[in-house]
């Protein structure tokens, strides 16, 4: 840890993607029912708790966590990624508003058990990552932050587009396989090892984190 400035970087860990009430939630189980049972429980039972115990040791250490959050800012959806916007438009169409947030809606809100605190970083994207869409590669250096450990939703998406795009501007990567879910056990392994070579081959768990801090780079 001494020798690297770290940040926990937890990605997307939002109320319409975990909450079985929201627009995401009731659009994506009308199409599918059940297809997100297996992410729901896995934050449930392991991601949340993990993250806990990740932000109790980053914070304890006066390491920052930085939350990234995945909605909109246009009425319109125009601003989000097309693959998101079609999702909106496809949802809205059968009577699911909403199935992407705006950003001050109460959906677009981390989880209340993980939630940031005052004054901490949240930087709101409309693509997969933000490093295409926002000025965080700025807001990370402004930190003096060198390492990011990934956290958060969904594995083989958000997170391991936003782990390559940093792994690209020169950050050491880590991925906290037990802080991590995705839509099936399949697709999280396999991006997890699919983006090893990339991203520099960190797959830790959170025991090994808190346990033993980061791994020497």
């Amino acid at each position: 840890m001494e020798h690297e400035r770290p940040a926990l970087i937890i990605v997307d860990m939002q109320k319409y993607y975990l909450h079985k009430s929201s627009a995401y939630c009731s659009y994506f189980n009308a199409l599918q029912p059940g297809c997100l049972d297996y992410i729901m429980h896995r934050c449930e039972t392991t991601v949340v708790p993990n993250i806990r115990l990740l932000l109790e040791y980053f914070r304890g250490r006066s390491l920052p966590p930085v939350y990234l959050r995945l909605c909109g800012t246009s009425p319109d959806r125009s601003d989000l990624h097309h693959f998101f916007r079609e999702s909106y438009l496809k949802g809205a169409r059968a009577g699911f508003d909403g199935v992407y947030p705006l950003a001050g809606e109460p959906d677009a809100a981390i989880l209340d058990e993980i939630c940031p605190l005052p004054g901490e970083t949240v930087i709101d994207k409309p693509t997969f990552s933000p490093f295409t869409s926002t000025g965080i590669h700025g807001v990370l250096r402004s930190m003096g932050l060198t390492t990011l450990l990934f956290a958060g939703l969904s594995t083989s998406q958000c997170v391991e587009t936003t782990a390559r795009d940093a792994s690209d501007r020169g950050y050491h990567v880590i991925h906290i396989e037990d802080a991590q879910a995705d839509y099936d056990e399949s697709s999280h392994i396999h991006s997890l090892y699919s983006s090893q070579g990339v991203c520099g081959g960190y797959i830790v768990k959170t025991e090994d984190v808190i346990g033993r801090g980061v791994p020497a780079l």
